[in-house]
């Protein structure tokens, strides 16, 4: 009867959230999308204007100001490192905030959910 028990109990904890649990390892603010869309606006205008040169001169600038852009509409992403258990890491994009470094999480796809304890 003893042995049933550990064994039940063994079993619980190995299916339990907290053991299957990721931890948040780096947090920052994420621009590459309004990077990218105007990296490549910027890289098209630039080649219609001056050709080749005018093509990396505009998309070097592009880059920059679609980043801003982003950030002035209030549209950034934090970028989540997340490390599992058996420690490969993975980056989560996601507009949600307030995970911060060392915290628990369980991952569901690209959404991550905060662990009570």
């Amino acid at each position: 009867m003893n042995n049933l028990v550990a064994w039940m109990t063994g079993a619980m904890l190995l299916a339990s959230t907290a053991v299957n649990a990721d931890e948040v390892v780096q947090v920052r603010q994420d621009r590459a999308v309004g990077g990218g869309f105007g990296g490549l606006t910027g890289f098209m205008l630039g080649a219609a204007a001056g050709g080749p040169v005018g093509a990396l001169v505009g998309g070097g600038m592009g880059y920059f100001v679609g980043q801003g852009v982003q950030k002035a509409a209030g549209l950034e992403h934090t970028l989540y490192t997340v490390e599992t258990e058996e420690g490969s890491r993975s980056r989560v994009r996601t507009s949600a905030s307030g995970l911060v470094v060392g915290q628990q999480v369980r991952r569901e796809g690209a959404s991550l959910t905060a662990l009570n304890h």
